[in-house]
């Protein structure tokens, strides 16, 4: 299995959402920008590589919940996603809202045991030297929009999953 461990904030769309207690509203408080708007550049970049699933390592799963955050991809895109790194069977889930993406990452990778995965996430903090090749660091004020970060992502998948 080759995996896709994907965060949402900071990677679809910029980092600057805020959602308010009690109100259903989700808002992106950054000009000039729109929620997911690089949803169908990751669609583009994953096509060649149909082998590829996703596991969801966005808060967004946590915090709206899995149907609602799944909702927020394309068909294409949810078809892949095979779960969560805060799925109910992760042995650490009572624990995930206070761990580093790194931590959160490497428990998910300890438990399903891929042949190889890449993380797409614009939090690189406690990420481990030695693993730094397995992420793809994205602008949080951009995320995907980044061509740079559109081509590693490209240059590390070929390398990773061909």
């Amino acid at each position: 299995m080759d995996v896709i461990y994907l965060d949402y904030d900071g990677v679809l769309h910029p980092s600057d959402v805020y959602a308010y207690p009690d109100v259903p509203i989700i808002r992106l408080e950054a000009p000039g920008h729109e929620l997911f708007e690089n949803v169908a550049v990751l669609e583009l970049i994953l096509a060649p590589f149909p082998h590829v699933v996703v596991v969801l390592s966005t808060t967004w799963c946590l915090h709206h919940g899995v149907p609602f955050a799944m909702e927020q991809l394309t068909p294409a895109i949810r078809t892949r996603v095979i779960g969560t790194t805060f799925d109910s069977d992760n042995p650490h889930l009572w624990r995930m809202p206070k761990m580093s993406r790194w931590d959160q990452i490497s428990c998910d990778v300890e438990r399903r045991k891929p042949r190889r995965w890449l993380a797409l996430d614009d939090d690189g903090f406690a990420w481990p030297e030695r693993e730094r090749d397995k992420l793809v660091l994205t602008p949080a004020d951009l995320g995907l929009q980044c061509v740079k970060a559109q081509n590693e992502l490209k240059t590390r998948m070929a390398a990773i999953f061909a």
